[in-house]
């Protein structure tokens, strides 16, 4: 069934039955010019195809001399699988919780048409459309950079290598090994947020830059900077830009809190503090030193924030300074809950006993950290036009009432005298075909953005059931829109000031809303206290 045109020569295509499925895969597979990019679970793959029609295809492309490059989840039940195929395929990479499945090649892509694990897989999607192949030829580098190496993956398997941790460090002078020990150890790629341009001079004198070019010319090793340049450091900047051209340094802004990732397995976080001690040590707060892959994924995609908008900032000047003030914004709210992190688990090491209230904080600091990090990552969906909507049926009233539940709790905690609540008037089951995910998103979002508002009060949440849609309305008793604000409401980084967040929930709100169909809007309450927010979305006749 072809869905689109854009010439004679390009269709896209929905592939029904293992047989068609199949004989694509195959055409697509011998058609391979030059690369060949695939991204699997395993079982998809080999009960689709076969495990002898897989590898006989694979030995083909490469007896033909293309490239392959291949990402799968490689775990204790399908190590010998993957060894057979890294036999075969010297690009091969880890990466956790793949579903689904996809092949691009140099003009073509196959992917499969759900994310569910269903074998032998019997819906495909085909295109060779120029653009869209370009899509998702990009996803998969995106993927690509995300993942390890299966080498290593399979070492941790094989040897049983160190299990997750994620250590305070109270002593400077341990921080200053580490930091140390992680530039002797770096093989592909390190990251480095330096808060102030000292640091970095600092850093020089430990010889840590000089273990890093020695990287760089050995390993071939990619090295990325941010940090605040002026003259204290800008000899040091262009002595390091004519050192290897695998070194990449851009001006950021100053800070109090640096970070250094080392191959996606390693992280420290620091605290700077004292600018004018003579020691670097002495310029050191607490530490966090990880390899959490999942802690390291959520400030990695902080890195690649900051990252990409200040190379937006030298590309689009005319954007200057709306980009600096997102990146300052950006930098608050994801230092503020960094910062109580370091706080906190400071605290649950000092203290004899386990403090729940501490837990908690920790806890409600990480789920902030992961609603900061999936917003950004939304942003750059939408903005390349890869924002994915997964439609399913569930009950919208169940879903409302456990969000409201759980602001409920973190209420508790931090407002003790009960001065603001939240309540639901729940109709009961109400049932919609909608992405589960996405519209949990867009009413936390919502909810989130009322709480920032209103300091004490009410915030209700409302749903209304019309013939062809159902209509979610949360209302506060804050401070309501700022009529400067009212025009620009669902724009990008519209924001009032550095404290009111990133600016772009309301943004992400939008085009989730406007892709189920749906309508959103707000509006000042009649009676001059607080504010409205109200969104649709249809309902299936």
């Amino acid at each position: 069934m072809a869905l689109a045109n854009t010439s004679s020569a390009e269709k896209t295509e929905i592939l029904f039955g293992q047989h068609d499925v199949l004989t694509k895969w195959k055409q697509c597979a011998y058609n391979t010019k030059r690369e060949i990019n695939i991204y699997a679970d395993s079982g998809n793959s080999l009960e689709t195809l076969g495990f002898k029609n897989y590898l006989q295809i694979l030995n083909y492309l490469k007896q033909k001399g293309v490239r392959i490059r291949y990402i799968t989840e490689i775990s204790k039940t399908n190590v010998q699988f993957c060894k057979s195929l890294m036999d075969i395929i010297p690009e091969f990479r880890h990466l956790g919780g793949i579903k689904g499945a996809f092949g691009v090649t140099d003009e073509e892509f196959l992917a499969t048409a759900t994310l569910q694990e269903i074998r032998p897989v019997s819906h495909a999607i085909y295109s060779n459309a120029k653009q869209l192949v370009e899509v998702e030829r990009h996803i998969f580098e995106t993927l690509w950079n995300g993942s390890v190496p299966a080498e290593r993956k399979l070492k941790e398997l094989e040897e049983g290598l160190e299990p997750e941790f994620l250590e305070v460090i109270n002593d400077p002078q341990k921080s200053v090994k580490i930091i140390i020990k992680l530039a002797g150890s770096v093989n592909e790629e390190i990251l480095l947020l330096l808060p102030k341009s000292k640091s970095m001079v600092s850093l020089y004198h430990l010889g840590v830059f000089d273990q890093l070019i020695d990287a760089c010319k050995k390993r071939k090793t990619k090295i990325r900077i941010i940090c605040p340049i002026n003259d204290e450091n800008y000899e040091l900047v262009q002595f390091l830009h004519t050192s290897s051209p695998n070194i990449s340094i851009l001006n950021g802004t100053e800070g109090a809190v640096g970070l250094i990732i080392v191959d996606n397995s390693k992280l420290f976080i620091a605290e700077v503090r004292e600018e004018m001690a003579r020691e670097f040590s002495k310029t050191l707060g607490f530490g966090l030193f990880s390899n959490s892959i999942s802690v390291i994924k959520s400030i990695r995609l902080f890195f690649e924030l900051l990252w990409t908008s200040d190379e937006l900032n030298e590309k689009l000047k005319a954007h200057k300074k709306l980009q600096a003030e997102f990146i300052n914004i950006a930098s608050h709210e994801f230092k503020t809950p960094i910062q109580s992190l370091l706080t906190y688990s400071e605290l649950l090491q000092s203290g004899p006993e386990k403090n729940q209230s501490h837990v908690d904080a920790v806890q409600r600091n990480a789920l902030r950290l992961k609603l900061l990090s999936n917003n950004l990552l939304d942003l750059t969906r939408i903005d390349s036009n890869t924002l994915v909507i997964t439609k399913e049926r569930f009950d919208l009233s169940y879903l409302i009432s456990s969000v409201v539940e759980d602001f409920k709790n973190q209420i508790k905690s931090i407002y003790t005298d009960q001065s603001l609540k939240v309540s639901l008037a729940n109709q009961g089951q109400l049932f919609v075909e909608a992405d589960k995910e996405r519209v949990t998103q867009i009413v936390t979002n919502i909810i989130h953005n009322a709480l920032k508002f209103t300091e004490n009060g009410t915030i209700s949440v409302a749903l209304r059931k019309g013939k062809r849609e159902v209509t979610i309305s949360v209302k506060d008793s804050g401070q309501g829109i700022d009529p400067d604000v009212m025009p620009h409401l669902f724009s990008k980084f519209t924001t009032r000031d550095h404290n009111s967040g990133t600016g772009i929930g309301l943004y992400i709100s939008k085009n989730i809303v406007e892709a189920h169909g749906g309508r959103i809007w707000g509006r000042n309450n009649s009676n001059g206290k607080g504010a409205t927010f109200s969104f649709t979305l249809p309902v299936k006749q």
